[in-house]
């Protein structure tokens, strides 16, 4: 049956052409970003809360074979729950896996538009590419609906170069948005704070006195990330009532030899959402250690600092070109891209003072009532060029 054109109402409807998956699915397959997966789930969560729809229709990320599994089954990952949408499998064989990811989703969204009563009124896609002459999968079918069928693009930059051939950009990082580099009609939304006030009520009940203060990082642990930096930082510091925590996904040989020697330093691994909320709940303050002498952090905003917002507590952090000056006065700028920079601001804020303390968490508590995401989300759809609806 044709698809009818969408009239001009209050609810609109969106295909969201990558994989946002449940707890599961970002355990078993390390190479989805669990960063990535949770914000693109809050941004769709609160379409959903607004009364939009949004199909998801994507594929979970694996290494290429040898160094990842050979076949991906549709059944081997689930979408988040409460969304809806199609979870497709390839063979993930190099130099084919790409055009297998592209017929299979291609088939799946035609399958999908075929069975719609209303076709959608845009399609979106979340890009992290380094280089604009790249086309993934879901670029290439986004190109292929505005075409055939008129879905105009919204293409949300996360990191990275700018893809040719959307109606309109979305861009988290600050640098690359109030450059002008736009190819299209363009917004800056880094991201919304999660909502997490029920997780952090009840651990708040369950958590007797703190015995330390907690530094708590949560992220890579490659390079870009600069936790190794933090660590070494932190293991030259004499305090003996201080802790670093330290949760992020893969191996780093150093940082488990700093863990080992310094038993303040907890490496704990990836650490699953719930958990990670519970741990965080416990924390004094966080850090966003991203150095500024690594290159692609000019193009790209680190979203853990929205997740550590939730927690209404202090955060230390460097200031990329990436990260917005909105937030200079809710983060503790880490002064110098070195070692005693950091430990700088790692005894600056394990030592403010209480009124001080409480004053930041103020700060923090103002800043976060204008950057939710059903705000960022109403400043979205606000935004959306006129042209482009059907």
């Amino acid at each position: 049956m044709p698809l009818a054109d969408a009239n001009m109402s209050d609810k609109l409807r969106f295909l969201w052409l990558e994989g946002i998956f449940d707890a599961e699915a970002v355990q078993s397959f390390s190479a989805i970003s669990p960063a990535a997966n949770f914000w693109q789930r809050g941004f769709v969560e609160s379409l959903l809360q607004k009364g939009h729809d949004v199909d998801v229709i994507g594929y979970p990320v694996e290494r290429v074979w040898p160094f990842g599994r050979l076949l991906i089954g549709d059944e081997m990952a689930s979408l988040a729950p409460g969304l809806t949408g199609k979870v497709v499998g390839y063979i993930n064989f190099p130099y084919l896996r790409g055009s297998v990811q592209y017929v299979r989703m291609l088939s799946a969204v035609k399958r999908h538009l075929c069975t719609s009563q209303r076709k959608p009124d845009y399609q979106i896609v979340y890009s992290c590419l380094s280089s604009s002459a790249e086309e993934t999968p879901s670029i290439r079918i986004a190109k292929y609906l505005r075409k055939h069928f008129g879905v105009p693009w919204i293409c949300i930059v996360a990191d990275g170069a700018t893809p040719p051939g959307a109606d309109g950009y979305v861009y988290l990082a600050w640098s690359p948005y109030q450059s002008g580099i736009a190819l299209g009609p363009s917004i800056h939304i880094d991201g919304g704070i999660p909502d997490l006030k029920g997780v952090i009520e009840q651990e708040s009940v369950l958590r007797g006195p703190a015995r330390e203060k907690i530094l708590m990082y949560m992220g890579a642990l490659t390079e870009h990330g600069g936790v190794l930096q933090l660590a070494r930082s932190f293991n030259k510091l004499s305090d003996k009532d201080i802790e670093l925590w330290i949760c992020g996904r893969g191996e780093n040989t150093e940082l488990s030899q700093l863990a080992e020697i310094d038993r303040r330093i907890k490496f704990l691994g990836f650490v699953e959402e719930d958990e990670l909320s519970k741990l965080a709940s416990a924390a004094f303050a966080f850090a966003n250690p991203r150095p500024n002498s690594f290159a692609p952090n000019k193009v790209n905003y680190p979203s853990k600092i929205l997740h550590y917002l939730a927690f209404g507590k202090p955060i230390i952090s460097s200031f990329t070109d990436g990260v917005s000056p909105d937030y200079e006065d809710v983060l503790i700028p880490i002064e110098e891209d070195s070692e005693g920079g950091m430990g700088e601001a790692i005894r600056r804020v394990l030592n403010i003072e209480a009124p001080q303390y409480e004053q930041m968490r103020d700060r923090i508590a103002r800043f976060n009532e204008n950057h939710t995401w059903p705000y960022q989300i109403n400043r979205f759809v606000s935004w959306l060029p006129a042209a482009t609806r059907q």
